[in-house]
């Protein structure tokens, strides 16, 4: 994803929040203002509780993850919505809206806490024109994690190759437009943008009310690729559809060339492959699960683990063949904050060799010395178009990896990326992986 998209993307969501609510400065009310009707929705990613306040004033207090409050009568007027953790002084989120007489509005927190959002959705949507057997659908990419997407309502056995989207190119932050469709229960899949194999979100059923107005709201997953959805009915119901699944990886660095093979619960995630290699994400479910790892055609020791809904997780293998270890390592594939920035990570997984440190263009990140069996943490770094990347040891004089610019941008904007150190001193290997 280029900077510019992003840019892009960033405009776009400035513009529907310009064109869907009105901004004001202060809080001044009209004197002969009507009522309205206002309640709030919590779907933000990591504050599982909020407090939300028009100016100085609560009226939502502690609302938890996806709870939906009930209305609440206000002045039709401008206000400053300001949302903060629950019970906790700092803002996380302030802008103005302006609310009409006699309207209904569902203030929709969103994101995560470092940049967390409100969508104010106008909730008086004329249905009056609608024929029987039709309903109305509006979509709502509420995230800056996961990027562009495509939504398929389809029937059960579908092949999303042969399908054309009932809505394609979701942008991020953007709400859409009404879409007038027949009534009914779909199978509800999103997929990455112009891929109908990259599968982020897949529920079986999902029903769309004879002359309703329903809006589809997706949410980021823990690890920023996969997603949640929540479907609201026009001043009805919140329905969440939270994602089962998990993304895991294998990270095979045992000496020796060594093979090594994993599966999570009964599902394979690599079958045996010779080290050192990095394999891709496979879905598993959700929840706790045995991690079991072969070397060589010997399993180890079962790993009881833990996998959260829409979480990524690499399974690195490393060490001699005959005392190999396996662990889990948490991936964070949510995309950089800033839209001129990559993000990099070190995973150590080269025995024999004492903590590695990563240098970018001969300055050290932060966090340095990174030991045996454990990964960094996710560097911040401006995308360059020239660019050297080495990782060194505390015992060694000479660089155990170097990576420049070859051919394209070493890092690219939006871009994430592991470095992983594998094998051992006969078969050491660095890989550079573009994880999104």
């Amino acid at each position: 994803m280029t900077s510019a998209f992003f840019s892009r993307r960033l405009a776009l969501l400035a513009a529907v929040a310009t064109s869907l609510f009105v901004a004001a400065c202060g809080g001044d009310k009209d004197s002969n203002s009507g009522p309205t009707s206002v309640r709030a929705l919590n779907l933000s990613t990591d504050v599982a509780s909020v407090d939300v306040y028009t100016d100085s004033t609560k009226r939502f207090s502690a609302l938890a993850t996806d709870a939906l409050a009930t209305y609440i009568g206000l002045d039709s007027a401008t206000y400053s919505v300001n949302v903060k953790a629950a019970g906790d002084g700092a803002t996380l989120f302030t802008r103005s809206f302006g609310l009409s007489q006699d309207q209904h509005y569902t203030a929709l927190v969103w994101g995560r806490q470092a940049a967390l959002n409100v969508t104010m959705l106008p909730e008086d949507e004329d249905n009056s024109g609608l024929v029987a057997g039709n309903t109305k659908l509006r979509i709502l990419n509420a995230t800056v994690d996961t990027g562009t997407v495509d939504v398929f309502l389809t029937a059960t056995s579908a092949n999303l190759a042969d399908t054309q989207a009932t809505q394609a190119g979701v942008l991020s932050g953007v709400l859409s437009g009404y879409r007038e469709l027949s009534a009914g229960t779909y199978r509800l899949r999103v997929t990455g943008e112009k891929n109908p194999n990259d599968v982020r979100l897949d529920v079986p059923a999902v029903t769309l009310a004879d002359r309703g107005a329903t809006t589809l709201v997706l949410t980021a997953g823990a690890g920023g690729v996969l997603l949640n959805g929540t479907l609201i009915a026009q001043q009805g119901t919140a329905t969440a559809f939270k994602n089962g699944k998990a993304r895991v990886r294998l990270a095979a660095g045992v000496d020796a060339a060594s093979t090594v093979s994993a599966s999570v619960g009964g599902t394979t995630i690599s079958g045996a492959v010779a080290s050192p290699r990095v394999g891709g994400y496979v879905l598993v479910n959700a929840g706790t699960a045995d991690l079991t790892v072969s070397i060589n055609g010997a399993a180890l020791a079962p790993i009881a683990s833990s996998f959260a809904e829409g979480g990524d997780y690499t399974v690195l293998a490393y060490g001699p063949a005959a005392s190999a270890q396996a662990v889990l390592l948490n991936d964070d594939n949510r995309l950089p904050s800033a839209a001129t920035n990559a993000k990099l990570r070190l995973v150590h997984g080269r025995n024999g060799v004492s903590p590695v440190s990563l240098t970018l263009d001969s300055q050290l990140l932060q966090p340095s010395d990174i030991v045996l069996g454990a990964a960094s943490a996710y560097y911040a770094a401006p995308a360059a178009t020239a660019a050297v990347v080495e990782i060194s040891s505390q015992d060694s004089a000479t660089t155990l990896f170097t990576r420049g610019t070859v051919d394209t941008r070493l890092t690219q904007a939006q871009g994430v990326y592991t470095v992983f150190m594998l094998g051992g001193a006969a078969t050491p290997q660095g890989l550079w992986i573009k994880d999104r």
